[in-house]
This record gives structure tokens, sequence and C-alpha cells, in this order.
């Protein structure tokens, strides 16, 4: 799939995101565990990788595609919701 990128820029200040070089483990709804790593890109910016680009050809992502990632607990577990869409404009979100 050529429209997903190899890693995801987020944004600065993100909450509940790792600080430094952490691993994160995302888990799916089917029980697959993702790694990603919220490394520190040139210019202080910051972009999930290692399995980013795994999950996000598995779950039909596209650029574009708007995405919510909460910690869940004290660990280093989280869950990722997408947007879904009707026509265009999201209406609501949706565990993966």
């Amino acid at each position: 799939m050529e429209n997903v990128e190899r890693n995801l820029e987020i944004p600065n200040g993100s909450p509940f995101l790792p600080i430094d070089d952490e691993l994160m483990l995302v888990r799916d709804r089917a029980g697959t565990t993702y790694q990603f790593r919220a490394s520190e890109r040139r210019g202080g910016r910051r972009s999930l990788t290692l399995d980013w680009h795994a999950f996000a050809v598995a779950k039909n992502l596209e650029v574009g595609d708007a995405m919510r990632i909460y910690k869940l607990g004290n660990g280093n577990e989280y869950e990722v919701q997408v947007g879904t869409k009707l026509f265009g404009p999201h209406i609501g979100w949706l565990s993966l």
C-alpha cells in the first residue's frame, strides 16, 4: 500500500506518549500486538516507528485518517482508535 508512510509524525507535547524511546505495545481487538516506538527525529519532531507501517497496512489506514492513541493503565500498553467516515466527514471512533 503506497499511500501509508513508513512512520507517523506525532504532535509535540502529545499527552501520555512516552517521552523517551520507550516501547509502546499496541494490541488490536483480535489480540495481535504491535510494537511502536515514539522516536525523536531531527528538529525535535517525534514519530511512531517499528511496527507502525505493518499496523497501518493491516488496518487499511490511509493518509488523512484521524487517529487517537490511549494509554491503558500505568504500563506501556496502548489502544488505538481511528475515526470512522461516512461520505467524507468523521462520524465516530472505532477501536482497532
